[in-house]
Parts: C-alpha cells; sequence; structure tokens
C-alpha cells in the first residue's frame, strides 16, 4: 500500500501571490455580471450626459482649447479604477477575516502566508481589473472621437498606477476596522470624494485655493493629468515622472502598511 504525502510547506512568494491571485480570479468569474455597471456602463452614462450634453454650452478655450469631452475622458478612465477598489478593496477584504464568509481564513488553512493573500489579491485589483475594465471602457470612449494620438493607449497604464496607489491604503482601513457599520466611512471620505474633486469634471485650478491642497495630494488628479497628457496632448502641471513617482510612493508606503495589519490579523 503505498502513501501519498502533502507537501504543507509555504511556497515562494510569487507563487504564493499566484495562487491567491487565481482564487480571486475564479471569484469574478461568478460575480463580474454585477460590476459592469459601475465600471463600464457608469462612466459611459457620464460621457454622453455630462461630456456631450453639459460640454456643449462649455467653451473650449476655458479648458486649453480642447473640448469638454476631450477634457473628462481621461479622468473617466482612471475614475474606473477607483470605482472598482471601492467594490474590490472594502467589503471583500472585510468580509476575509471571518465576518462575511471568511474566505482569508479559508486561504490561511493552506501553506498560503498572509502576504501571499495580500499580494495576490492587489494583484487582482491592481493588474487584472484596470486592464481588463479600463481598457474596455477606453475603447469605447473611443468611438465619441475623444482622443489626439496614439498616445492615449496609456491613459490605461495611468489608470492602472491609480488603482496601485490607492488598493493597499484600502486594504489596510478596511483590515483595521472591527465593526461593518464604519465600512461606509471609506466611501464617504475616500472613494467619492477622490472622484470628485480631482480634476475630472473640471480643472482643479477651478477649486477654492485653501482645498486645492486636497487636490494635489489625490492619486486620481495625479493619474488624471497623466492620462490627458496621452488622450489630449495637454501637457501636465508637474512633470510625468513626477506624478508617477507620487503615486509609486503611495503604492509602496500602503503595501508595508497593509502587510502590517494582515500579519497581524491572520499570523497563528
Amino acid at each position: 500500500m503505498t502513501t501519498t504525502t502533502v507537501d504543507r510547506s509555504a511556497p515562494s512568494t510569487l507563487v504564493g501571490g499566484w495562487r491567491a491571485f487565481s482564487l480571486q480570479l475564479a471569484l469574478y468569474r461568478h460575480v463580474w455580471h454585477g460590476t459592469v455597471f459601475t465600471s463600464v456602463l457608469l462612466p459611459l452614462l457620464y460621457m454622453v450626459s455630462i461630456g456631450i450634453g453639459v460640454g456643449s454650452y462649455i467653451d473650449p478655450a476655458a479648458l486649453g482649447g480642447i473640448e469638454y469631452a476631450q477634457f473628462i475622458a481621461p479622468g473617466l478612465i482612471c475614475s474606473v479604477a477607483v470605482m472598482m477598489l471601492g467594490n474590490d478593496m472594502v467589503f471583500p477584504v472585510f468580509g476575509g477575516y471571518a465576518e462575511w464568509g471568511g474566505h482569508y481564513l479559508a486561504q490561511r488553512a493552506t501553506p498560503l502566508r498572509p502576504v501571499d493573500i495580500l499580494n495576490g489579491h492587489l494583484a487582482y485589483a491592481v493588474v487584472f481589473r484596470p486592464f481588463t475594465n479600463c481598457t474596455v471602457v477606453a475603447i469605447v470612449l473611443a468611438f465619441f472621437g475623444v482622443y489626439t494620438s496614439w498616445w492615449a493607449a496609456l491613459a490605461v497604464l495611468a489608470a492602472a498606477l491609480v488603482a496601485a496607489s490607492l488598493a493597499p491604503w484600502l486594504h489596510f482601513w478596511a483590515s483595521s476596522l472591527k465593526n461593518d457599520a464604519n465600512l461606509n466611512m471609506i466611501f464617504r471620505f475616500a472613494v467619492i470624494p477622490i472622484s470628485l474633486f480631482s480634476g475630472v469634471f473640471f480643472p482643479a485650478r477651478e477649486m477654492p485655493w485653501f482645498l486645492q491642497p486636497l487636490v494635489w495630494i489625490s492619486p486620481l488628479w495625479h493619474g488624471t493629468e497623466l492620462a490627458r497628457a496621452a488622450t489630449a496632448g495637454v501637457a501636465p502641471v508637474l512633470p510625468p515622472i513626477a506624478h508617477v513617482a507620487y503615486l509609486l510612493l503611495l503604492a509602496v508606503a500602503g503595501w508595508f502598511a497593509a502587510r502590517h495589519v494582515i500579519q497581524r490579523r491572520l499570523n497563528f
């Protein structure tokens, strides 16, 4: 009689992250239809109602010589990344710790380490979701004639950078909460304000001077500046490398913060 030996040794960081990422993909195959409205249809409604409808009353001279639809298109692509993070990094993360399903605990019962679970979830939110949903939105917006060059494809990369800078911080926040009544605070004080006041629908310079520093620290503003430079040829406020460096700095710092919390909660 032969015996089967089960390998329970911890996988490498790359393999562990890939296994956790594969789980997120498997879950997404069952819920993707529930994300179509917020991640695809809603931005298109914004374009038709605001970009074209309201935009017909806006003088292009007030926007540096570009049409209003061209102005908001790159911001819509990047804001899709923020909308998706609201779905991917709030309730699923909170529920991972047993309150609603405990899928993090189920993964922890395998050889996966807390950092593997974190990396897999972040890879799903930062790589898979932006390069699928944001790409679909970018392609559909192209039919509105809002791009001026082939560099517009880089708008999706800018959206991925926005997701990378925000995802670990939302994960950190949701992991730190112990009461589900506080989850809506993430939407009220992070997701919604970032979506509305980051230069997507109007130039940041139109904000009151005492609120403009809040715009400057918004990852979505930096991503929108990069995307607008790619789609409409508008020079960003800062050198592109400065915008990229800021987003990457947020991403790295957020990863360390999220890792600290998930290790504290799942190291047992």
